[in-house]
């Protein structure tokens, strides 16, 4: 699967920009944080287990897209620089919509399996 470049909305005077791909069944996210759009201040790796998101699609817009994840636990958010309410949405340039549609429906396909994997109630 190959990297999307994303932005994240910019906190004061931090740009935050990144790539996003599918590896190894995880949803993994590279941030980094930029000041003033210059200095490259910190870089994260972020690995998402499927079954960590409550949701994930994408929001079409006339220029940039949203590929938005909808945590089920908000520790998520807390590891994503910026500020998210009770989601992240990584603006992505419309000419990698193709992309971004493969990219969320590998990912879909992986969580299906382990959601349909659990095991059964034996309650009486």
């Amino acid at each position: 699967m190959n990297r999307i470049e994303f932005t994240l909305p910019d906190v004061g005077l931090r740009e935050i920009e990144g790539f996003v791909w599918i590896e190894d069944g995880y949803l993994v996210l590279e941030v980094t944080d930029k000041l003033l759009g210059l200095v490259d201040t910190d870089t994260n790796l972020i690995k998402i287990e499927p079954n960590a998101l409550a949701d994930l699609h994408i929001k079409h817009r006339p220029f940039k897209d949203r590929l938005v994840l909808s945590p089920k636990k908000i520790d998520l958010l807390e590891t994503v620089p910026g500020k998210h309410v009770s989601s992240v949405q990584l603006k992505i340039w419309k000419t990698k919509r193709n992309e971004v549609v493969e990219l969320v429906a590998e990912f879909n396909a992986i969580k299906q399996p382990q959601q349909t994997s659990l095991p059964a109630d034996s309650s009486p």
